[in-house]
């Protein structure tokens, strides 16, 4: 079975690389698309199913009490998603909503056990997943306490930025991020997310142009970074 594009770019980003876990996960898959806002998976419902985005965006959302929406992260193709609720049994802690278009592979909780127990590389798979995750979570505790608002943005933009050019010294993200967004990644309100952006435009470290943020000097924002 030839693997489209797409299956192939996430199963290369999962970290899957054995022909047969690749072939049987495209096998046992049911595929769906999801426009953008829609919600993949509602906080607080009871559902073992599995996600694999294989193309698309989509943000990880907690809603307080009071319909506020708290941004906890965002997933691009390769990631999976909803395995905890597979694992415990326990309704969804979270919300997963599509920010663009989504294509996803979904499986119910006993398929992918079944997929994990057949093919231990998809076991290893997740593991390094839920790693990853953990160490992402504690490194964001540990900003939310110890860096000012700006700290916390530069912090954000470094992680949401990808080297660019030959020598790999400046770093862009596209599409760039609206303010609202990025303040609330970093828990902070959109008008110090405008002036912070602002204050960098003028130092020289930052380009925002219409479709990315190109930033100028990484090292110098990670030194600013430290001593915020």
């Amino acid at each position: 079975m030839k693997l489209d594009t797409s299956w192939n770019e996430a199963l290369n980003d999962l970290g899957v690389a054995g022909a047969a876990p690749r072939q049987e996960m495209v096998a046992r898959a049911d595929r769906t698309r999801v426009s953008a806002g829609t919600a993949i998976i509602a906080q607080d419902e009871a559902d073992d199913r599995v996600f694999l985005l294989l193309r698309g965006r989509a943000r990880v959302v907690l809603l307080s009490e009071n319909g506020q929406e708290i941004w906890l992260d965002a997933f691009e193709a390769g990631a999976v998603f909803g395995e905890l609720a597979a694992l415990t049994g326990a309704p969804r802690i979270s919300g997963i909503i599509a920010e663009s278009d989504c294509d996803l592979a979904v499986y119910d909780g006993r398929t992918f056990f079944d997929l994990m127990h057949r093919h231990g590389e998809i076991g290893l798979a997740l593991a390094r997943i839920l790693a990853r995750r953990v160490q992402h979570t504690t490194q964001r505790m540990f900003e939310l306490s110890a860096l000012s608002a700006p700290g916390r943005i530069y912090a954000e933009l470094l992680r949401m930025s990808q080297p660019v050019g030959s020598d790999g010294t400046a770093r862009v993200i596209k599409p760039a991020p609206s303010m609202k967004e990025l303040a609330s990644r970093v828990n902070s309100t959109r008008e110090t997310a405008s002036r912070t952006i602002n204050d960098l435009q003028r130092k020289g470290l930052l380009q925002k142009l219409k479709d990315r943020i190109e930033l100028v000097d990484p090292e110098q924002l990670d030194r600013l970074r430290g001593s915020s």
